[in-house]
């Protein structure tokens, strides 16, 4: 685990024992802290023993600083009662990444790369932690992608950490100092949290407000709040685009051909139009901030391509599950919103389409562009009136209510050449934990297809 003894003899609060603050707590008591561990769920309060502490209760006079889980809210839709209280006694309220911060000084001498944006940030720190490996430099990936910081091990001489960085996460760090930062996109995403699209904005533009000056930034400028930040920021900046020329920076021709501008020649490095794994346009511009990452970091051109071409990708991100009598299973349970969605429907083509979950965005009129691609709609949960809605007029849908009888219905009305696509467009919370829950339910419903064709 990473330990900073900047925290030995300090009182610190953690407030929120899921991963990343279960993570935090073994750190900091490792680092010779006081911890006062608390969570509003009662088993995670059992699982935080012999460091269980209510901070409702506490005397925060006698606290440090206060560790927030990332689902804490610090601003909207009002600061929760920890925060107020943190912020009466004068306590700071910090993340996990401030702790990483704190013991970078004491790290074998190593390079962060933090990845942030509204899509593509797993896959995107995945695909940069592979190449960092492929490479051969030590590697290890954290952060919202699944793993508390903290309880990565310390890596040796000339490591990479990559990290994936939510707003939640840059919103509640004070200190951390990305070497390499990235943004790939920013749409409506998290309002509530942030108040406003202004807000959400700020948030990912902080990631590099608090790197150190002249520190690299790749920044995808295919939307306007993208193309506004890497404008501010300027020759530290390098574009990214998958929709135009990007002068000084990299881009994808409409053919999927890499180009690194970034020294005013144009190189074209090589396609990346067969990369499977790595299908549509928005996985190339995962790909070419990657190939960004990787330059900077002094990788070889083709060195980088060979590690793309090794990728194997992530579960639930378009996620191929199998391919059964000529139809292919496509689990993109990551797809949340509908930006997402409208990335996976416009990666393939004849699409028995299954979507739906509790409603995030307020309207899904934009999906209507894309169902040229897609044969039928299958709507699941609490969203599916509001989708039929958005896509009425434009593509034939059934009402499935539930993922089992979606697929069922799909497989029912499959024929050899076409894709069944789980792409939600919502949260999963109104039948399922989490995505991965989804996922993995939609993944064990098709390895029963799988089983039933062998038979």
């Amino acid at each position: 685990m990473i330990t900073a003894s900047a925290y030995k003899g300090k009182d610190v609060g953690v407030f929120g024992l899921a991963r990343t603050g279960l993570a935090a707590v073994e750190a900091l008591k490792a680092s010779g802290a006081h911890v006062h561990a608390w969570d509003d769920n009662v088993d995670r309060q059992k699982a935080a023993v012999p460091h269980a502490d209510d901070l409702y209760a506490l005397d925060f006079k006698t606290l440090d600083a206060l560790m927030l889980a990332p689902g804490v809210p610090l601003t909207h839709p009002e600061p929760h009662t920890l925060v107020k209280k943190a912020q009466g006694a004068g306590v700071p309220t910090i993340s996990d990444f401030d702790v990483f911060e704190a013991a970078r000084a004491e790290l074998p001498a190593h390079k962060t790369v933090a990845v942030t944006g509204t899509n593509g940030k797993s896959t995107t720190t995945a695909l940069i932690g592979h190449m960092v490996a492929a490479c051969g430099r030590p590697a290890a990936i954290g952060g919202n992608i699944g793993t508390g910081i903290l309880s990565l091990d310390a890596l040796p001489e000339d490591g990479v950490y990559v990290f994936e960085m939510s707003s939640f996460q840059i919103d509640l760090t004070r200190s951390f100092t990305a070497d390499i930062a990235i943004l790939l996109n920013i749409t409506p995403d998290h309002l509530d949290r942030h108040g406003d699209m202004a807000g959400y904005v700020a948030a990912k533009r902080k990631l590099f407000d608090m790197q150190r000056p002249g520190a690299a930034a790749i920044i995808g400028v295919d939307d306007a709040y993208g193309a506004a930040i890497a404008a501010e920021l300027g020759d530290r900046a390098v574009p990214v685009s998958v929709m135009k020329t990007a002068p000084s920076g990299i881009y994808v021709t409409e053919d999927g051909m890499l180009i690194d501008d970034r020294d005013g020649t144009a190189t074209a490095v090589g396609s990346i139009a067969g990369l499977t794994v790595l299908r549509g346009r928005h996985n190339w511009q995962n790909a070419a901030v990657a190939y960004g990452a990787g330059r900077l970091l002094g990788f070889a051109p083709e060195a980088i391509l060979a590690a793309f071409e090794s990728f194997p990708g992530l579960a639930h991100r378009q996620e191929v599950i199998a391919t059964i009598d000529g139809v292919r299973y496509v689990n993109d349970s990551k797809a949340t919103n509908v930006d997402a969605a409208e990335r996976a429907l416009g990666s393939f083509r004849s699409i028995l389409w299954i979507a739906g979950g509790r409603p995030k965005d307020k309207s899904f009129d934009a999906l209507a562009a894309h169902m040229g691609n897609v044969k039928r709609a299958y709507l699941i949960g609490e969203a599916a009136d509001a989708i039929a809605s958005g896509i009425n007029g434009h593509v034939d849908y059934i009402d499935c209510h539930d993922l089992a009888h979606a697929l069922e219905l799909a497989r029912a009305d499959a024929a050899d050449g076409d894709t069944v696509l789980l792409s939600p467009a919502c949260p999963a919370f109104d039948q399922f934990r989490d995505f991965e829950h989804r996922g993995a339910t939609f993944r064990a419903l098709v390895e029963g297809l799988m089983k039933g064709a062998d038979a």
